[in-house]
C-alpha cells in the first residue's frame, strides 16, 4: 500500500481523473436517492469527476461538491455545462480544512429554504488516513446542524486482503464501529443505519466489503 503522500495522491488523482470518463452514478447514489426529501440540497465531500454529484442534480436537488483534484474539477464543471445542469456547483478544495468546509456548507445553507443539508461521502473516507479523519470530522462538527443527515460508504477493515481493480493509490480500512463512534463523540450525530457487507459496490472483478452508514443530528 502506497504511503499517505499528499502530494504524491494528488497528482495521482489528478492523472486518473482525467483519463476517467465514467459518469453512471454509483450504487450508493441510486440508494440514497430513493431516501432524500424533495427539497434537500446536497453537498458531497469528495466528489471525484461528480458522476453521483451529477445523478443527484440530474434528478432536480440542488447540489454542492467540492473535491481535492483539480482535474476532477475541470471534468465535473465541463460535464455539469455540456448536461446544461445550472444548479450544481463544483469547487475544488480540502475536505480536511475547516475554511474549505466552511466555505462549501455556506453556500449550501444559502440554498436551502430549512437551512438542512444532505452531506454524502462514498469512498472517500478510506482515501485519508488517521489525522486526516480527525481533522474532517472536527471541521464538520463546527458547521453540522440539527436536522442535517450523512450519508457515507467506504471500504472497512474486512476488505483489506481482497484484490483491487484500481491500486497504485493509499488506502485504509475502516473499523467501521470506531467510525461510529467518532461521529457520535466529535460531530454530535446518531446512527440511524449501518450496515457491512459485500454485494452493494460490485465493480467489474471486484466485490468488495464495505459499510454503509446514515447518521443524523437532532430532530
Amino acid at each position: 500500500m502506497p504511503s499517505k503522500d499528499i502530494e504524491y495522491n494528488k497528482e495521482y488523482w489528478n492523472t486518473f481523473y482525467g483519463k476517467f470518463e465514467r459518469h453512471t452514478p454509483s450504487q450508493f447514489c441510486v440508494s440514497v436517492l430513493t431516501d432524500l426529501h424533495a427539497k434537500s440540497v446536497v453537498v458531497e465531500l469528495g466528489s471525484g469527476n461528480g458522476r453521483d454529484s451529477h445523478y443527484f442534480a440530474s434528478q432536480g436537488f440542488i447540489t454542492f461538491a467540492l473535491d481535492l483534484s483539480t482535474k476532477a474539477i475541470e471534468s465535473s464543471l465541463a460535464y455539469a455545462e455540456a448536461q446544461g445542469v445550472h444548479h450544481s456547483l463544483f469547487v475544488q478544495g480540502d475536505l480536511t480544512k475547516e475554511e474549505d468546509i466552511g466555505q462549501i456548507i455556506a453556500m449550501a445553507r444559502e440554498k436551502s429554504g430549512s437551512g438542512q443539508l444532505v452531506f454524502y461521502s462514498r469512498f472517500v473516507m478510506h482515501s485519508i488516513d488517521d489525522d486526516q479523519q480527525k481533522d474532517f470530522l472536527d471541521a464538520l462538527s463546527i458547521h453540522f446542524m440539527d436536522g442535517d443527515l450523512a450519508y457515507f460508504e467506504f471500504r472497512s477493515k474486512e476488505d483489506a486482503q481482497l484484490d483491487k481493480h484500481y491500486g497504485g493509490h493509499y488506502r485504509r480500512y475502516v473499523d467501521t464501529r470506531e467510525f461510529e463512534a467518532a461521529l457520535q463523540s466529535t460531530v454530535g450525530l446518531d446512527i440511524e443505519y449501518s450496515i457491512t457487507g459485500r454485494g452493494m459496490a460490485r465493480f467489474k472483478e471486484e466485490d468488495p466489503f464495505v459499510s454503509r452508514i446514515i447518521a443524523r443530528k437532532g430532530a
